[in-house]
């Protein structure tokens, strides 16, 4: 399995517009962040979590040829707004991209995005979208996907833990019986935001304590505003946690 993170930033996307703070004129790499976003590749499988408002972008600057599905963990702009960009890959593939989610995301979602499923007419560039309900643990395409529920300030969304990596991001509070379901994964990501607290967001100590009772041996943090700054912010992390930065790519073995 290989995880790429598209991107490592929060809504506005790094640099913010109009902004001249120290992160957003950094030239260092790792403070570029686009919306948050990755993509997870087997063998079998290139599944994508979340589709950014940079998501065109994204697959270009990675050559993503091939979406076969893509899980989403809630239904903000920054996580979906690339959605209208997956038409291309239903020329690609000859057919519909499927859309996993929870109940409520997918009902979200068809009301966005209404001219996809009620089409004005033949031809009009429309992406064929196939939405798929999780509510249960099942195997996709060679993965064993476990849906982790996480809060985002008051609103229920969806992380996913597929094998031994887990991906949550946006989270305010986990419950105990998700943190329980998350042990023993390898990999994590996790979102945290700035230093500073938050009412709908970790913050960098959060989400520390967090990893450490997750005990995972590797935690990257995404989700990441521009009051931090990459190189700055690693020096205080203890040696299995980084903050993830756009084009990271983590390998994990069977």
């Amino acid at each position: 399995m290989k995880v790429t993170i598209l991107g490592s930033g929060t809504s506005t996307g790094i640099p913010v517009i109009g902004c001249k703070c120290d992160v957003c004129k950094s030239t260092d790499p790792r403070n570029k962040r686009l919306r948050t976003s990755a993509c997870l590749q087997t063998e079998r499988a290139s599944i994508l979590i979340d589709c950014s408002t940079d998501f065109r972008q994204q697959a270009l600057t990675h050559e993503i040829t091939r979406v076969d599905a893509i899980f989403i963990t809630h239904t903000h702009s920054d996580h979906v707004a690339g959605l209208d960009d997956l038409r291309i890959y239903n020329y690609l593939h000859g057919g519909a991209i499927k859309i996993l989610g929870a109940p409520h995301i997918l009902e979200e979602i068809r009301r966005r995005f209404d001219y996809c499923f009620n089409p004005a007419q033949i031809g009009g560039g429309v992406p064929e979208l196939d939405l798929i309900p999780i509510e249960e643990p099942f195997d996709f395409m060679g993965l064993h996907m476990t849906p982790l529920h996480v809060m985002h300030g008051e609103i229920p969304i969806l992380g996913f833990r597929f094998d031994n990596f887990t991906y949550v991001t946006d989270a305010s509070f986990i419950p105990p019986e998700t943190l329980e379901k998350m042990k023993g994964t390898r990999v994590l990501i996790l979102n945290a935001l700035r230093y500073m607290p938050h009412s709908t967001h970790y913050s960098l100590s959060e989400a520390l304590k967090i990893s450490q009772g997750v005990g995972a041996e590797r935690t990257y943090f995404t989700h990441i505003a521009h009051q931090m700054e990459h190189e700055a912010a690693d020096r205080t992390l203890p040696p299995n946690a980084r903050l993830a930065y756009d084009g990271l790519t983590i390998e994990l073995s069977d």
